[in-house]
């Protein structure tokens, strides 16, 4: 990550003695002269240089005012924002995960151990628990999670419905291939809550017959996303999270450049276009209703994107995961650090765009296939209002910060 200390340069400049006739006593007077102004420009070196000693300070809050006329050069402590991103954002998000993962898991033993209407909607709202806690990890698709493919893993929407059929009939599948990506995860857990039958009395026989492996798979595909999930919090909990705090520097490979890159990214890809534009056509030319989050659920579309993007105001804000009272070092303290003699903030204008983006959300029906079938031209105003974010973040954002993109855009901004 970039210094965003200010630079002052010390201009120094010589001067030249006119030619003087040979007479002892100007020459006296000019060696005097000489002597008194070396001492003069010597002392004035050291004052300049003991006030530009560089500095580590927290930018200040709106409450804190600068009372020094004396310039002096100050940096960001990217390592301290990382430490908050790290201890107060993102494990405990993953250990809030795990929680929810594994009390989704216990649902599915009791529903196996007692079929019934209650047991299924227990198993239901366990799951949106679970969906709505990973909407506040997807964006941190960094070290171990980028290595395991975590995010394809987890919410590659629509289900290949297809192939989650093909797998339970004929039991033979391996959900760390490539090609079964889209066959497990929320999606595949979406269908196989909402979608298998027409009824719920009929789903619910399907998941309770055993013959017919429903229920099996729902199990291997709850349980590989355990794993995963665990895998990765380990990983965090050790060595990773220390790495992850000590890479400060402004690299392509450092952790505040890729983390911030992969936050731009799961806003303008994983939120802007996957939950909004391409359901409503934005890239095809005419709506696809079936290519919303939690398409089987349905009811579930709008509930998901709120969330997602409550997560995505509260790591821009710098707001702690368990504790929203607590703030820390974040985006927004990186960017009025570097404009603190700026009013109009670059951060004050993201998070208005952001509140409008999210009240547009708010008017949309809580059914998204609803909402693009009866009026999608609310859909698409939406995914403007969310554009609009995208541009201030990707691009003027980015430009303060001295970060280049490092993904392939195809869309434009």
């Amino acid at each position: 990550m970039i210094s965003t200390s200010c630079q002052y340069r010390l201009l120094t400049g010589g001067f030249n003695a006119k030619r003087m006739k040979t007479m002892k006593l100007k020459t006296s007077l000019l060696v005097l002269a000489l002597l008194f102004l070396q001492c003069s420009s010597d002392s004035d070196d050291v004052d300049m240089i003991t006030q530009n000693q560089q500095t580590t300070v927290n930018p200040p809050t709106s409450t804190e005012t600068t009372t020094s006329a004396e310039p002096t050069q100050q940096t960001f402590d990217r390592a301290g924002m990382l430490t908050f991103w790290a201890d107060q954002i993102i494990l405990p998000a993953y250990g809030n995960f795990v929680t929810e993962l594994n009390e989704f898991n216990n649902s599915i033993s009791a529903f196996t151990q007692d079929p019934s209407a209650t047991s299924l909607e227990s198993l239901r709202q366990q799951w949106l628990e679970a969906y709505g806690a990973w909407q506040y990890i997807e964006m941190f698709d960094i070290g171990p999670a980028e290595e395991l493919y975590f995010k394809n893993r987890m919410n590659i929407y629509p289900a290949n419905v297809d192939r989650i059929e093909q797998n339970i009939s004929n039991n033979e599948y391996d959900l760390d291939v490539s090609a079964n990506f889209t066959s497990q995860g929320f999606s595949a857990l979406d269908y196989l809550l909402f979608g298998i039958a027409d009824t719920d009395d009929e789903l619910q026989q399907k998941l309770a017959d055993q013959a017919q492996n429903y229920n099996t798979y729902m199990v291997n595909v709850t349980q590989k996303m355990i794993d995963l999930t665990t895998s990765i919090h380990t990983e965090w909990q050790g060595e990773y999270r220390t790495a992850f705090v000590a890479s400060t520097d402004n690299t392509a490979t450092s952790s505040i450049n890729k983390i911030i890159n992969d936050f731009v990214f799961y806003f303008e890809k994983g939120f802007r276009a996957n939950k909004f534009g391409i359901p409503a056509g934005v890239f095809s030319g005419g709506p696809l209703p079936d290519r919303i989050e939690a398409y089987h659920g349905q009811t579930y579309s709008k509930l998901l994107s709120i969330e997602a993007h409550t997560a995505i105001q509260q790591f821009f804000n710098g707001i702690a995961f368990t504790d929203n009272s607590v703030t820390g070092l974040s985006l927004k303290a990186y960017l009025d650090f570097i404009e603190s003699d700026i009013s109009d903030k670059l951060s004050g204008r993201i998070n208005a765009q952001l509140q409008a983006a999210k009240d547009k959300i708010n008017e949309l029906n809580i059914n998204f296939k609803t909402q693009i079938n009866q009026n999608n031209t609310e859909m698409l105003l939406t995914y403007d209002a969310i554009q609009a974010s995208v541009v201030l973040l990707k691009v003027d954002m980015l430009q303060k910060l001295n970060i280049s993109v490092d993904y392939a855009d195809a869309d434009g901004d």
